[in-house]
């Protein structure tokens, strides 16, 4: 059967007869729910599947840094701060987008916010003063 999902992301193919109409139906909690999956192989390898590509496509600060093949050291040295500032940085769970800009910019990078709704494309939020190049005029 062909998916209607791109074949780089999981997607749950259960059809509607495999789920019992009940099984909506009862309260349960997270823990029991996890549970359950890891008592179904078919939902356990379904989950880890899912989880894979969640951790494929995320990244610390820390593991851009040693990907681009620099160190705190040569960082530090670029934001003009100390290594041990650059490794609280990179430990950091929040922070301002100027300095998230500075950190991805200083490893050779350009940070790009994307903005997503359900009923719209998706769009390029500009942060702070940066705007986008009028057109050339011919």
């Amino acid at each position: 059967m062909e998916s209607a999902h791109p074949a780089n992301l999981p997607a749950d193919e259960a059809s509607l007869d495999e789920v019992h109409p009940d099984a909506w139906q009862h309260k349960i909690t997270p823990d029991a729910f996890y549970e359950e999956v890891r008592a179904d192989p078919r939902a356990r390898a379904r989950m880890e599947a899912v989880l894979t590509e969640i951790n494929e496509r995320q990244t610390t600060l820390a593991q851009v840094r040693k990907a681009r093949e620099l160190t705190q050291a040569t960082i530090a040295e670029l934001l003009k701060m100390d290594q041990s500032e650059v490794s609280r940085l990179e430990h950091r769970s929040n922070m301002l987008l100027s300095t998230l800009r500075s950190f991805i910019r200083a490893t050779g990078g350009e940070l790009q916010l994307i903005v997503t709704f359900p009923d719209a494309e998706p769009v390029e939020l500009l942060v702070g003063s940066r705007t986008a190049d009028p057109p050339e005029v011919p």
